[in-house]
């Protein structure tokens, strides 16, 4: 029943109207028509009475004056119902009610008096007066005698009775409503303002006009679909959202809030950010102001990001750089208060099994779900290490690493330094014996025993100087083309 009212509601909202006939309608008004009967006494309808809803309004109407206005309506349109059957004539003299009954279906004369009381918005009325009285008309175990459920029910029958019903014909009336995610993606694309929420392939800066003077409407179509992507829709699945993300496009501009948003579909994960001017449609009229924002916008495929820099403030949200294989980082994203750079993380580990990973990966505190793990800090005057301990609101700096099975050579690293102790674990460390540290071997394989672990510290060094050198070889490429261009 409320998911009944939730949807008569989300109709009215976003389309404005709500017909008398939709699926909508008839199925709430046989929910009330049950709840109504439910625990209803013998003697209120009486044992050979067909129409129970009818005898115990028509009892209603002697002490409650809405009760008796609702039997003047519905004897009204019994009476035309009656005469149309007598006579088949088209009741040319009354086209109002004529009106009136020819908008009935077959479905809706099933629950006539419910949904005549909704229509005259006395159905409200009536409920309440039932719950208050409930004694006189219902046994023990009714709905409408219980404390909570009766008014609960009476309160939720205001909002429907609130609203203003249409009786013209459509040529999918009679068909189930969409659903409410389509109908806001409606109401938004075709709004007043008919903003364009950056589309994948960016509208162009000059829009072609046609013969008849009428706009092409291809930029449109661009924004509708990426106005779905943003959201859950068929195609991909909405991971993680969260609006007021600031970045700083340029390095000569301040930072400036938009939507991020994390999608998953069959084959890729996406990452997107999107300016609030853009998503709030506040942009100017100029079509130049327009492309400049389209120009901020983002969209990164998670597949060629191979880092993810972490840093915590503790009077800010934090910061998290996300870092390509080519050795490029992106524009930082500034997340707000309240713990969603945690929430992003769990949403992306989430969204990488059981293909992907995240090195280190996230810990599971009990009563706390996903955690930041507790990464172990070097002593400088001890051989051994020791978890910090650091409070949880204290400045954190973390550095994930995203794997995928595409990319042997992450996962051959990866078990590489499975095999020794594991670099993420708060565990103490053993320290190195002087046999394994002075027989090394010599040609460079890996040693045996302790010397694993000075094995996983050698790639990682090898690592980090093949990202340095491919970084600074793309940034002499950068320059020499620059200085060819110019």
């Amino acid at each position: 029943f409320i998911l009944l009212v939730k949807q008569i509601m989300e109709e009215a909202v976003t389309r404005k109207f709500v017909h008398a006939d939709s699926s909508h309608i008839i199925s709430f008004c046989a929910v009330v028509e049950a709840c109504v009967l439910h625990g209803l006494k013998r003697r209120i309808a009486g044992l050979l009475c067909s129409n129970k809803v009818a005898a115990l309004f028509l009892k209603l109407a002697k002490s409650f004056s809405p009760a008796e206005e609702l039997c003047h309506k519905v004897h009204e349109v019994e009476q035309l119902i009656e005469n149309s059957k007598q006579n088949n004539l088209s009741l040319t003299n009354d086209r109002s009610r004529q009106s009136k009954l020819s908008n009935l279906p077959p479905q809706a004369l099933k629950h006539l008096w419910i949904r005549t009381a909704l229509m005259e918005k006395l159905l409200d009325k009536i409920v309440l007066y039932l719950v208050e009285n409930s004694s006189a008309f219902y046994e023990k175990e009714a709905m409408l005698m219980d404390l909570v459920d009766g008014p609960i029910l009476a309160s939720l029958l205001v909002g429907p009775c609130a609203l203003e019903y249409t009786k013209v014909k459509t040529a999918d009336h009679f068909w189930t409503d969409p659903s409410a995610d389509e109908l806001v993606q409606r109401h938004r694309i075709h709004s007043g303002h008919c903003r364009q929420d950056s589309p994948s392939r960016r509208p162009a800066l000059i829009q072609k006009r046609q013969s008849s003077g009428s706009m092409d409407d291809r930029p449109l179509m661009w924004a509708r679909d990426y106005v779905e992507s943003l959201h859950q829709n068929s195609r991909a699945t909405l991971l993680f959202g969260k609006n007021n993300v600031l970045v700083q496009p340029r390095d000569d501009m301040e930072a400036i809030p938009g939507y991020l948003s994390l999608h998953q579909t069959a084959d890729l994960m996406t990452l997107k950010w999107t300016p609030n001017q853009l998503m709030n449609g506040n942009v100017g009229e100029l079509d130049s102001e327009k492309s400049v924002y389209w120009d901020y916008a983002m969209t990164i495929r998670l597949e060629e990001i191979v880092y993810l820099h972490c840093h915590q403030q503790v009077n800010s949200g934090g910061t998290v750089v996300l870092v390509s294989q080519d050795g490029i980082q992106r524009p930082p994203l500034h997340f707000p208060k309240g713990g969603h750079i945690l929430q992003f993380l769990t949403c992306l580990e989430t969204g990488l099994l059981p293909h992907g990973q995240l090195d280190p990966p996230l810990w599971n505190q009990r009563g706390k779900g996903k955690v930041f793990p507790k990464l172990r800090k070097r002593s400088p005057h001890s051989s051994c290490d020791s978890v910090s301990d650091k409070e949880d609101d204290e400045a954190t700096d973390y550095v994930f690493r995203i794997l995928f099975p595409g990319n042997q050579m992450e996962f051959m690293a990866l078990d590489l330094m499975d095999q020794g102790v594991n670099l993420w674990q708060p565990t103490p460390r053993k320290s190195l014996c002087s046999s394994c540290s002075q027989n090394g071997s010599s040609d460079g394989s890996l040693p045996n025993g302790c010397n694993q672990e000075r094995a996983s510290l050698k790639l990682l060094c090898d690592t980090m100087k093949y990202q340095i050198i491919s970084r600074a070889f793309y940034g002499c490429e950068y320059k020499r083309l620059q200085c060819y261009s110019n």
